[in-house]
């Protein structure tokens, strides 16, 4: 019955790996078990069933998209191929030896509460001859005293239905369907994405990219669409702290300012945004405006109703087409975790009532939800790793959670907050700042980056991004070469002069005052 670990982690994607490693560090026996045949999760491009499209690369620069002590090797470009970034997890997991606790091709049937340990059924899977993972083997239960939950929040695909959908004479699939125009042989038909997040734009601008007769993109909501570099530096690169300090509407003021300078106000090329800019997860694409402005990409508003192949949209206009492709999210499913536990973590599909989006305040530390948090700007795998960190304190006694009452009103206090500065959607239920939320977090155990404990740092922890490796440099799990790698992560320009100006105006003010007050 024992599991013959002290951990059970779910998942070896980016940040069941990361979980594992926190807790190894930290003395604890890990079990990790993963349904697939290899680590990574959704980076490992699969021609069939959950990954990244053929195509895709990650969005965030490397620096904020990396493991906190084990940076990207220098000839990987700022923005990896999914390839690569696949590399790097698997070499990650080879580096720290964690191959040696990962049972592949191993899915989890239940998880259960008994008494104060869980209990997990497991069985082998098996790909069949159509590609479907089928059951292989008899079930085995285990337990363990601490389980962790990554599986992530992209689970479950979302359908949305529209009037004659059902009698919709061309082809309708899902984005986790969606490998490259190619494969899924779109080359000279008429496409129609749904959507407007990072995968419809970058599903869209394939499809034009190889060849289809027409490419739409629909969308109810619009969006402000970010390039990659804004003034030389990755985009991501502009979140610091100085600037999340701020009112969030003057920071949105000047994202927005400094966009439509760029590539020109959204609304001019049909995508108009109903939110503004920082009330959202940014969609970043560096060509969707390029195949806009010469017409090879048309932009619909919301779908009205389909008829035969053809779709019309609530502006009055309509198009032919021959597949559609609904890139419109996810939901959370757990279908594994015992329906009363469930009850006490995810309320509504998509809300999760969790202290800090890691914690039941009803259950406590014995179960960790790790990555169940939406990231604002720059990616979930810091946000995942800090979480898994302070789960490894809690389980090592060092630290404690806040009583029941006080998390349950910290739950609601920040679901008020998230409501006043979010727009209302299924994308925005988990949605965190990354360095506002490492921070809160990291703070809890002693990891936070403090300016005056690194004053060499400081200015680069003021307005710098400064990635992963800052939060190793203090606190448990400090690394001694992560001052360094804080330091090879640039400034951007436009923020780091512009600041010294203003200081420097500043000083000169006074200097002229004091020169005035003594004459």
């Amino acid at each position: 019955m024992s599991g013959g670990a002290d951990v059970c982690v779910i998942g070896a994607g980016i940040s069941g790996l990361a979980t594992a490693k926190c807790m190894r560090d930290r003395g604890f026996s890990v079990v990790v078990l993963e349904r697939s045949d290899d680590v990574g999760g959704l980076w490992v491009f699969r021609e069939k069933g959950y990954g990244v499209m053929r195509f895709t690369h990650i969005n965030v620069s490397k620096q904020n998209y990396c493991f906190s002590d084990y940076p990207f090797p220098d000839e990987v470009p700022e923005f990896p191929h999914n390839e690569q970034m696949a590399d790097y997890i698997r070499d990650y997991t080879r580096h720290f030896g964690l191959y040696d606790v990962i049972q592949l091709n191993t899915e989890v049937s239940s998880l259960k509460r008994i008494g104060d340990d869980w209990e997990v059924k497991k069985h082998k899977v098996k790909k069949d001859d159509k590609g479907d993972l089928v059951r292989d083997g008899e079930e085995t239960t285990l337990q363990f005293k601490y389980v962790a939950i990554a599986t992530g929040h992209h689970a479950k695909p979302r359908w949305p239905e529209f009037s004659g959908q059902d009698k919709f004479k061309g082809e309708i699939i899902h984005a986790v369907d969606f490998k490259d125009a190619v494969t899924n042989g779109y080359p000279g038909k008429r496409v129609l994405v749904v959507g407007i997040g990072n995968s419809a734009v970058d599903a869209a601008v394939n499809c034009v990219n190889q060849g289809c007769k027409s490419v739409h993109l629909s969308s109810r909501s619009g969006a402000w669409v970010l390039p990659n570099y804004i003034l030389g530096c990755p985009t991501d690169h502009y979140s610091s702290r100085l600037l999340l300090w701020l009112p969030w509407k003057l920071t949105n003021f000047v994202l927005e300012t400094v966009t439509t300078l760029m590539q020109g106000h959204p609304n001019k090329w049909g995508l108009n945004p109903r939110m503004r800019a920082l009330q959202t997860q940014p969609t970043v694409c560096p060509t969707l405006v390029y195949h806009i402005q010469r017409g090879q990409l048309k932009i619909h508003p919301n779908i009205d109703r389909m008829e035969g192949n053809r779709v019309y949209f609530t502006a009055g206009t309509d198009v032919e087409v021959d597949s559609v492709v609904f890139c419109t999210g996810y939901s959370i499913d757990i279908p594994y975790l015992d329906d009363s536990a469930k009850t006490e973590c995810i309320k509504d599909g998509n809300h999760l009532e969790l202290f800090k989006n890691v914690f039941s305040p009803t259950i406590g530390s014995s179960l960790a939800f790790i990555g169940f948090v939406q990231p604002a700007s720059g990616g979930v795998l810091t946000m995942s790793e800090t979480q898994a960190r302070w789960w490894a304190e809690l389980c090592k006694k060092n630290v404690k959670l806040p009583s029941t009452e006080s998390m349950k009103n910290v739950i609601n206090e920040e679901l008020v907050e998230s409501s006043k500065r979010y727009y209302s959607s299924a994308r925005h239920t988990i949605q965190k700042d990354p360095i506002l939320y490492n921070d809160d977090i990291a703070a809890r155990f002693g990891a936070k980056p403090q300016l005056w404990k690194h004053p060499a740092l400081a200015w680069r922890l003021l307005i710098g991004t400064c990635g992963a490796a800052q939060y190793r440099l203090q606190g448990p799990g400090r690394w001694d070469k992560a001052a360094d790698v804080v330091r090879s992560v640039p400034t951007t320009a436009l923020v780091d002069y512009s600041l010294k100006f203003v200081i420097l105006l500043g000083v000169s003010f006074l200097v002229l005052l004091v020169t005035c007050l003594m004459c």
